[in-house]
């Protein structure tokens, strides 16, 4: 299977990931929260990176006709209803963005920046225009405008790859990392977070991340040129990612943060 061999080309950049040294420097609130307030960026461009899946592989358009393959239609539908629309530790549906959201109230960190960000948006502005208004970090701007020009200049096969090997796939992995140096002191206010980060491992690990491998092996079937086009897309996926953690894990944390 072609999704067999892009798990193992990609394997040492998954490996890099699960082991980076990030994790070791969540040792405290305020650590976390700059790794929050940097990673949010991430968290709302990876529904970017599924609703554009789900734009390309479904009809989003009236009047509706039927699009594409019932398979693929089935299997981004289903992460689209897990992602969007997932309940919180206390039952409440809500997306997982604003899950994320919610737990980096719970610990204090700032909002304000990736609040702007979206209001801009929801005002009509650019990506690029609303980055630079919220004064997002600038890993974060440089990732998520990676992320934006796969969305709006890659084939379906590179975003479902993006998708799948630069998000579903090592999102487990990534997130065991911090369950295990999260700290145990003030452990209340980390309880949202704790539960965002199980629900992924849960969800990506047993049920998302097979059903996003079932998709790009749909997309690229036997064709070479979009298994080379697929590893590509996902190797800078990954590198993308890896700088993403480098530039957090060298960021100075101070008091007032």
């Amino acid at each position: 299977m072609k999704t067999d061999l892009l798990i193992q080309e990609t394997e040492d950049l998954r490996q890099m990931l699960s082991s980076h040294r990030l994790y070791g420097t969540l040792k405290s609130v305020e650590s976390i929260a700059v790794f929050m307030e940097h990673h949010v960026y991430a968290v709302w461009d990876f529904m970017t990176l599924l609703k554009a899946l789900q734009r390309g592989l479904t009809c989003v358009d009236l009047p509706w006709v039927p699009r594409g393959n019932a398979d693929t239609r089935y299997l981004i539908n289903e992460i689209v209803v897990g992602e969007e629309s997932d309940v919180n530790r206390h039952g409440v549906r809500m997306s997982h963005f604003e899950m994320y959201r919610q737990a980096m109230l719970g610990l204090g960190a700032s909002t304000h920046s990736i609040d702007t960000f979206l209001a801009d948006i929801m005002q009509g502005r650019s990506v690029s225009d609303s980055l630079r208004d919220a004064q997002a970090p600038e890993a974060s701007q440089r990732f998520v405008a990676a992320t934006m020009d796969v969305v709006t200049t890659g084939s379906l096969h590179e975003i479902a790859s993006v998708f799948t090997f630069g998000r579903e796939d090592v999102i487990p992995a990534m997130f065991l990392g911090m369950l295990d140096h999260i700290p145990t002191t003030d452990s209340s206010v980390f309880d949202d977070l704790r539960y965002y980060l199980q629900r992924h491992i849960d969800v990506d690990g047993d049920h998302h991340g097979p059903l996003a491998l079932s998709m790009v092996e749909q997309l690229i079937g036997n064709d070479e040129e979009k298994y080379a086009e697929a590893l590509a897309a996902a190797r800078t996926a990954l590198q993308n990612r890896i700088a993403l953690w480098d530039a957090v894990a060298e960021r100075p944390v101070t008091s007032d943060q």
